[in-house]
């Protein structure tokens, strides 16, 4: 995946709700909204048991583990053509 430079991200929510995931039925995921300096919003979503239990601090270290994942990839597409 493409090394991500520094980019500063807002968090602006966090939800759990119930898993829509084949295979995840009755358990839970949360959600996360975050939005970039020019006002673009995008979601992650993280197994809820991944912070489950976990500190505050151990939490934020794994939401932004999930968003600089993400944010490598949505990089590493953009400007790709593709025929079909």
């Amino acid at each position: 995946m493409a090394e991500v430079p520094a980019l500063r991200l807002k968090i602006i929510d966090v939800v759990k709700i119930p898993s829509a995931e084949e295979g995840r039925i009755g358990k839970y995921d949360t959600v996360v909204t975050y939005q970039d300096a020019n006002g673009r919003t995008r979601v992650v979503t993280i197994p809820w048991e991944f912070l489950e239990g976990k500190t505050e601090d151990e939490q934020f270290a794994i939401i932004t583990e999930y968003i600089r994942k993400e944010e490598g990839f949505r990089k590493a597409m953009i400007g790709r053509e593709i025929t079909i």
